[in-house]
């Protein structure tokens, strides 16, 4: 049979083995059309997709691909084919992964996962920035085999001590690494990451008041390192409720007019978005160069870096005179202020692009253009008058 996942869940199981592949412990199931690809299913009900092939002096080797259903059937016949293209050209696979399996390093399993799975992940370049900033310098030259839960501890509770967020992202992108390695057999000595407890976070709930949002807009121009597309994404995130990362990958191409077109592949929930420019951010934009498709373009990358903005504002505090906030504090800040002016909650959620998993979202299916076009023209003649010290149209947020 040819092996996908419909066919590997007609394999029969383990009780219904005839008497000799219950004593042997194992079954094999080859796949009709790439010789040497099969499965191979234990009497404890694991599988795992293999190759079997022999070496150029004959001897007969069998090499592990990966488990299903943690890898599927496609890429474990890709892999096969892999690896038939290595014995082809006069390779030993097993050997090659065994001698790789006791020598691996944390700083080369670090690569091998970025080089095989994260490139074509949507955050796979956060994940290995943040394993090759954080990780590396104490763990890579360690054997990945050698490296303990109290390694990990020791590394994640000093990360913890000034940046419990950054901590917790460390601790689930080195759990990710090792998950990976286990699944393709890279590794066979457990997860390090395993069990160990998150870092406090506390709770992600500051909003600025609008004395602090005049402030704060005021210091952007003039903030050490900030620099002015810094200041504009930040003024745009305060002004649309857009995610920083949306906004500093800005297109000109989605800007139409009153509105900016974000596609499904830039949102966090897919979701394609339409965000309503109101006066103030329209005037910001008009004001920006058009000679990149991006509207913040970078030296370094396309476009600005969304974490750039974190940094930038982290280490220029000091600067702004009040409590420390976020980008996307702003994005908090802005919606509490147009709820505050008595926008509607469901208009609000609409102008964040949250996902609505009510009921009642599956039969209404009306997109308040109107009522978001409004809110947000509200919204920055509100911003307008802060800023302006027309103390007559302002509402406090409390």
């Amino acid at each position: 049979m040819r092996l996908n996942e419909r066919t590997i869940k007609s394999i029969p199981t383990p009780e219904r083995w005839p008497p000799e592949e219950t004593k042997r412990g194992y079954r094999l199931t080859w796949d009709s059309d790439l010789k040497g690809f099969g499965l191979r299913t234990t009497i404890a009900g694991v599988n795992s997709f293999v190759y079997n092939y022999r070496t150029e002096d004959g001897r007969q080797r069998r090499s592990t691909i990966g488990r299903w259903p943690a890898m599927t059937a496609t890429a474990a016949r890709v892999a096969a084919v892999r690896l038939r293209s290595k014995v082809d050209g006069g390779g030993d696979p097993l050997a090659a992964q065994q001698a790789r399996r006791g020598d691996l390093t944390f700083a080369q399993l670090v690569d091998e996962f970025a080089s095989s799975h994260l490139s074509q992940q949507r955050s796979g370049r956060e994940t290995e920035r943040v394993l090759r900033r954080d990780a590396i310098p104490t763990l890579g030259r360690l054997k990945a085999s050698a490296v303990r839960r109290r390694d990990v501890i020791a590394l994640v509770e000093g990360k913890a001590s000034s940046a419990p967020v950054a901590a917790n992202r460390l601790l689930s992108a080195i759990s990710r690494a090792y998950n990976w390695a286990l699944r393709r057999e890279l590794i066979e000595t457990g997860n390090p990451a395993s069990l160990v407890l998150k870092a406090p976070e506390g709770t992600r709930d500051r909003v600025l008041t609008a004395g602090e949002l005049v402030q704060v807009w005021e210091r952007l121009d003039d903030a050490p390192r900030l620099g002015p597309d810094a200041a504009t994404a930040l003024r745009l995130i305060l002004l649309t409720l857009a995610r920083p990362g949306e906004v500093v990958g800005m297109r000109w191409t989605e800007l139409d007019n009153d509105w900016w077109e974000i596609p499904g592949a830039r949102t966090k929930n897919r979701r394609a978005h339409r965000v309503p420019l109101n006066s103030l951010a329209k005037t910001i934009l008009e004001d920006r160069s058009r000679d990149s498709e991006f509207v913040f373009p970078s030296d370094q990358a396309p476009h600005l870096a969304r974490l750039s903005l974190s940094h930038a504002i982290r280490r220029t505090r000091k600067h702004f005179g009040v409590l420390p906030f976020t980008p996307h504090d702003l994005r908090r800040t802005a919606a509490s202020h147009i709820a505050a002016l008595g926008t509607p909650r469901f208009v609000v959620e609409r102008l964040l692009n949250h996902t609505d998993r009510s009921v009642t979202s599956v039969y209404d299916r009306y997109e308040y253009t109107r009522e978001k076009r409004q809110a947000a023209e509200h919204w920055g003649r509100f911003v307008n008058s802060l800023l302006t010290g027309n103390k007559s149209s302002l509402v406090e947020f409390a």
